[in-house]
């Protein structure tokens, strides 16, 4: 079972939650990872999790996990998979949510919906990725190609949380925006 004091949990390890998972570990954050796939997650515990293409290649030390072997709460949740796995995922995160948390979405289309209807708006916290990257086998992420990485409140408001994510984000895409439209960039 987990125990660390990680201080973010990426839901997802593939090519977004892989990719900026390892740029925030490699700035030192302290991150955790859960995956469904257990080779991955095997190989991420053995070997840490590499990035490889174009932009830079690099390989950071991580833990990753099961789902099932996740027992603590978290304050952010960051959700990576794909679209048609957001309302299991979002199930399955409810429980390690802590009262005051937030799921980000960092996947391609309008999750934010979906999450926000499981755990509430107040909760949830959207972001708009164009980013190019694949997962190419357990444990190896090919980063192929920068694009917008946009954060935002469902409400449109600027808050104190958001920016903090948009700080973070940064060590992945140094032009990481806040904005107060990300239904607009979603749309």
């Amino acid at each position: 079972m987990i125990n660390s004091d990680a201080n973010i949990l990426i839901w997802g390890a593939g090519a977004i939650g892989g990719t900026i998972g390892a740029y925030l570990i490699r700035a030192g954050m302290n991150i955790n990872f859960v995956d469904v796939d257990a080779e991955h997650v095997k190989k991420i515990n053995e070997n840490g999790i590499s990035i490889q293409g174009p932009i830079e290649e690099f390989n950071v030390s991580s833990k990753a996990y099961l789902p099932d072997q996740i027992s603590r709460k978290y304050a952010a949740i960051w959700l990576c998979t794909k679209a048609q796995h957001t309302l299991k995922a979002v199930k399955q995160i409810k429980e390690f949510l802590s009262k005051d948390g937030y799921v980000l979405s960092l996947q391609n289309g309008l999750n934010e919906i979906t999450i926000a209807k499981e755990i509430g708006e107040s909760n949830t916290l959207g972001a708009f990725i164009n980013f190019g990257a694949d997962y190419l086998e357990p444990g190896r992420i090919l980063y192929g190609g920068k694009g917008a990485v946009v954060v935002g409140e469902l409400s449109g408001k600027f808050t104190e949380r958001a920016n903090a994510t948009k700080q973070l984000l940064t060590n992945f895409d140094s032009n990481t925006e806040l904005t107060s439209n990300i239904w607009g960039y979603l749309w």
